[in-house]
């Protein structure tokens, strides 16, 4: 008896559908390969934010702050130490600014936000007496002072904090509000006054500087210093 063979005919929507079947595998086969290149450009296409520090006795700060519902992003300007008697670290002071520039007078004519970051270096001080010492540098008379809105008592009071290595005090200028002094990160105190926020930067760029070297490294022109 011959043995059958079953042979299937093969009509034209049977081929469809193989090929049908074949095409939709083959898709999702290239699927994971599809994703991992979009993925790729996609990553391309967003802009990389490299934050970079710069290390100030042996500290290490960034280069830009970052935008926050209060503040817009800000640039660091230029750094530099402050000694005590010439020989302790005090305090390293940055300068953090929306517009930088290598201008002092610049700088406190522009109109966008400013900070001045003080970084204690010493293991304990006490925030009355730095206050104190920064009021009595800016050597304003008691008229000049209650006409910046800045009587003696009142700015001491904001610094009157503890202060040890590490923290940091600001005093900013908010545009459209005035000088704020913030210490470790609270609020102390604000005063309606532009012109208090540039005595206090004066005594870091202005006419007299603490020194000439800590004023080139806040504008960040330390390298134009000619040695005598």
């Amino acid at each position: 008896m011959k043995s059958a063979t079953l042979r299937l005919q093969q009509t034209p929507d049977s081929c469809h559908t193989r090929n049908s079947r074949h095409a939709r595998n083959s898709y999702f086969s290239l699927l994971p390969a599809v994703a991992s290149v979009t993925l790729a450009l996609l990553l391309l296409a967003v802009p990389a934010h490299h934050t970079e520090a710069l290390e100030v006795a042996g500290v290490s700060f960034p280069d830009t702050t970052e935008a926050d519902y209060y503040y817009p992003a800000m640039t660091l300007n230029g750094a530099a130490t402050r000694k005590y008697y010439y020989v302790v670290d005090m305090y390293v002071g940055l300068l953090y600014l929306q517009n930088p520039s290598s201008d002092a007078n610049t700088i406190f004519a522009d109109e966008g936000y400013k900070r001045m970051v003080f970084h204690t270096l010493l293991s304990r001080a006490s925030g009355r007496r730095i206050g104190k010492a920064l009021y009595e540098a800016l050597k304003l008379s008691p008229e000049e002072a209650a006409a910046l809105g800045a009587p003696i008592d009142t700015v001491i009071d904001m610094f009157d904090v503890e202060m040890h290595e590490g923290d940091e005090t600001f005093i900013e200028y908010i545009p459209g509000e005035g000088t704020r002094i913030v210490i470790k990160g609270n609020v102390r105190g604000e005063i309606a006054s532009k012109d208090l926020f540039n005595a206090f930067l004066g005594i870091w760029i202005g006419e007299e500087p603490f020194s000439e070297e800590f004023k080139a490294g806040i504008l960040g022109t330390e390298h134009r210093l000619v040695a005598n």
